[in-house]
């Protein structure tokens, strides 16, 4: 009632949220003491409004259900909606629809598609070389959209949970089935790794240390990875991929290369990279069939291998 003195004598009161609200008992006073010019309203504290309920004797109230998604033609065009809306999310990857996804909208989906895609690859990269359960992640995104951030984050999140086989995992639930694991996330935003427009680091701390990959985007549209801790590299985030950590000596690369190819695994291409002569080095290294009968642990028994992970990047 106090509220309602407020307002003009020539003011219209509309609700069309919910009925407890407004005061109706107060509204009627108000209306029929002229101290406001009327209402609308199809809302009310009890549905449906009593046959004898003193709204309904007022001239200047005009009182509709609050039904206009059950009539016949609503109910249509809803069905409609919903249909596109699991098309276009199954066909196109489209979730500007999902309300547990928000601010990610088709528009955002299409124009981020390679760095996403790019994301995703990283994330499964980065569990691949971590030891022991994830505890959390933490993705930078180095760039000029604003709109990139969270969908990346969740991109990343995406890729790392499905190398774990967390089920079916999507932009829509992959932050709910990250923190439903425990797992703390962060991210991060400022500027690409140097020569670069556009880049994603991530980086997963596990129960046994922290990994950190990077990748970057090469004319907007082919992601590279271009880091892995502290090694610079340069290789295409497909397929299948081995990362050795080995001793900075001669020999090593061979031994490597006889034992792929005495197991019949084709190299795609083979980047080494070390932070000074002497010291430890990493290879990435693609291939193009996943490894079998053992041959991963011949890789590890090699002469100064010290460490031999395999990931899977995509097809």
């Amino acid at each position: 009632a106090q509220r309602l003195s407020l307002m003009k004598p020539k003011a219209v009161l509309l609700n069309t949220a919910r009925g407890e609200l407004v005061d109706e008992a107060a509204l009627v006073e108000a209306v029929t003491l002229q101290r406001i010019a009327g209402a609308a309203i199809d809302v009310f504290a009890q549905e449906p409004l009593p046959a004898d309920a003193p709204l309904r004797k007022l001239d200047h109230v005009i009182l509709t259900p609050h039904l206009a998604a059950s009539t016949a033609e609503a109910q249509e065009r809803v069905g409609v909606e919903i249909g596109t809306a699991v098309r276009d999310a199954l066909l196109h990857g489209d979730f500007s629809t999902a309300v547990n996804v928000p601010g990610i909208t088709a528009d955002v989906l299409r124009r981020l598609g390679p760095l996403l895609d790019l994301a995703r690859r990283l994330g499964r990269l980065a569990v691949a070389l971590a030891d022991g359960p994830v505890r959390a992640v933490e993705v930078a995104y180095g760039g000029r959209d604003e709109g990139a951030p969270r969908p990346v984050l969740s991109a990343a999140l995406e890729g790392l949970l499905s190398a774990q086989d967390a089920g079916p995992v999507s932009l829509v639930n992959a932050l709910l089935l990250a923190e439903e694991r425990g797992i703390q996330l962060a991210r991060k935003t400022g500027a690409p790794e140097p020569g670069f427009e556009t880049s994603v680091g991530v980086t997963v701390d596990a129960a046994g240390g922290r990994v950190r990959v990077a990748g970057a985007l090469a004319g907007n549209s082919h992601g590279r990875i271009i880091a892995i801790d502290d090694y610079h590299v340069d290789v295409a985030p497909d397929g299948w991929m081995l990362v050795v950590r080995n001793r900075d000596v001669p020999g090593v690369i061979g031994r490597v290369g006889t034992v792929l190819a005495e197991a019949g695994i084709n190299i795609g291409s083979y980047h080494q990279s070390r932070r000074a002569a002497g010291d430890e080095a990493l290879a990435a290294i693609t291939v193009d069939q996943p490894l079998a009968n053992g041959v991963l642990g011949k890789l590890a028994r090699v002469p100064d291998v010290l460490q031999v992970r395999l990931a899977r990047l995509g097809d």
